[in-house]
């Protein structure tokens, strides 16, 4: 009995510091000053300001829907130079609200609206695994790096910028993948698959 308690104890304890270790105060610090820089680049059509914070190594990601299918490219950085079709219908954000952390809001592609208006900052988020789930079995997705970073998702953070426009079209909104690579937190990927490409 003696030893069930103290394992549950240690378990606990193991859990507790899994779950704490991508949300202390210095993450929250750091996250918050980059949603605001990012969501500012993205609005003002500033790469250098996006780069800031995108890995070398890994460059960033675009997920999108081209006819419905779910797609993907892979850039070295964020160049509003180049044609980025699938982003462009994004532009429109105004991004007027505080940064909520917790669960995200979700998008209705039925309706197409947001389900719930904010500026949401998910810790711990398994969304990447999600996204590679969806790709086929013959796609060598999974085999990329800028996925395995993304495997674990107490490296993980899930932002979504959720604005509903008030014309029939676009849908305003933008949403992105943060990671966790040594000591700071990356752009690694760029998610626009509420929006399908035509």
């Amino acid at each position: 009995m003696k030893k069930n308690i103290i394992m549950y104890t240690m378990l606990f304890l193991l859990c507790s510091f899994s779950f704490f270790r991508a949300q202390t105060a210095e993450d929250k610090k750091q996250i918050s000053t980059a949603v605001t820089d990012i969501l500012k680049g993205f609005q003002n059509k500033n790469g250098d300001l996006m780069n800031a914070y995108v890995n070398k190594a890994y460059g960033v990601g675009v997920l999108f829907k081209s006819g419905g299918d779910l797609g993907f490219v892979l850039n070295e950085e964020v160049d509003f130079d180049m044609p980025l079709g699938y982003i462009e219908k994004a532009w429109n954000i105004r991004n007027q609200f505080p940064i909520q952390f917790g669960d995200v809001s979700e998008y209705d592609s039925k309706n197409k609206k947001w389900k719930k208006e904010g500026l949401f900052v998910q810790f711990n988020s398994n969304s990447v695994n999600d996204y590679v789930d969806k790709f086929s079995d013959v796609s060598s997705i999974k085999d990329q790096d800028i996925f395995k970073i993304n495997s674990d998702p107490e490296n993980v953070v899930f932002v979504t910028l959720a604005e509903n426009s008030k014309e029939n079209a676009p849908i305003n909104g933008f949403r992105f993948v943060m990671t966790r690579i040594g000591a700071k937190w990356y752009l690694t990927l760029i998610d626009v698959t509420e929006y399908n490409a035509e």
